[in-house]
């Protein structure tokens, strides 16, 4: 199986390609790559210097295609600006296969620094080709322009899902969903049937588990697996790499001596 994954590289702090290509190549998966953005440090670290890809995509992306590159699956992630966004739809249209969008761009109610509406935009725009798209909630609420709510109940989600399911994907599932009781997990939807899961909330974060989510769950439907099993999957992975980091850092999660348990999982 192959699969391209197009997003940053940060060469210090796990997140991005830095997390997907181990964890991909962990599946038995073979991972091409495609830089949006090379970072000395991801975003977290002031000051991180930053050489964009921009103009590098399509010229990188047409030589694949003319060495016979080709994907099961192409998935997506960070992209720094609208223009990114447009180009990576250009990339989609000519590799078949799956597409997965993760369709980074804020988180606690709040686009990222840099982001703008044009952005949001854009990225409209690439959810419409996507097979699979993985936004989180804050995500889901600007791609769908229903107000964000930071404790969600089922209605709420249920009513994002449905809006998401208008750009035309196969399946959607939203993360970061903190439930009552001290539970945590996502919502997802798939041919109008809403399903979700839910686990105890650890009480602390890591940076890159939202990447770490989206590579697990683009393994698995890579592989075959239906919708709710890859995001369970990707969700119990999750949470045994946070578990397995002591305490909260921007280094980043664990995640290595958890790829052996993913490994046997497949």
């Amino acid at each position: 199986m192959q699969v391209l994954s197009i997003q940053d590289l940060s060469c210090m702090g796990k997140c991005s390609l830095t997390v997907a290509l181990p964890i991909l190549s962990a599946m038995g998966i073979s991972t091409s790559v495609l830089p949006t953005a090379v970072l000395s440090t991801h975003t977290g670290f002031p000051g991180a210097a930053i050489q964009p890809m921009t103009e590098n995509l399509l010229p990188f992306a047409n030589h694949m295609a003319s060495v016979g590159g080709e994907f099961d699956t192409v998935c997506t992630g960070y992209l720094s600006d609208p223009h990114q966004a447009n180009i990576v739809c250009e990339i989609l249209d000519q590799f078949q296969g799956l597409k997965v969008i993760d369709p980074a761009m804020g988180d606690h109610g709040k686009l990222y620094s840099r982001m703008t509406e044009e952005h949001v935009e854009a990225m409209k725009e690439l959810c419409r080709r996507g097979d699979f798209l993985l936004p989180n909630l804050t995500e889901a609420a600007f791609l769908t322009g229903i107000p964000y709510r930071e404790n969600p109940n089922g209605m709420y989600l249920i009513e994002l899902a449905e809006a998401l399911c208008e750009f035309g994907p196969k399946g959607v599932i939203i993360t970061g969903v903190d439930w009552s009781d001290g539970m945590t997990g996502w919502g997802g939807m798939q041919n109008g049937r809403f399903f979700s899961y839910q686990a105890k909330r650890i009480g602390r974060s890591q940076h890159g588990t939202g990447d770490m989510f989206s590579a697990v769950t683009a393994g698995a439907l890579t592989l075959g697996k239906n919708l709710p099993v890859a995001a369970t999957l990707a969700a119990r992975f999750v949470e045994q790499t946070i578990l397995a980091t002591p305490a909260s850092t921007p280094f980043g999660a664990n995640f290595e001596p958890i790829l052996p348990w993913l490994w046997e999982q497949i």
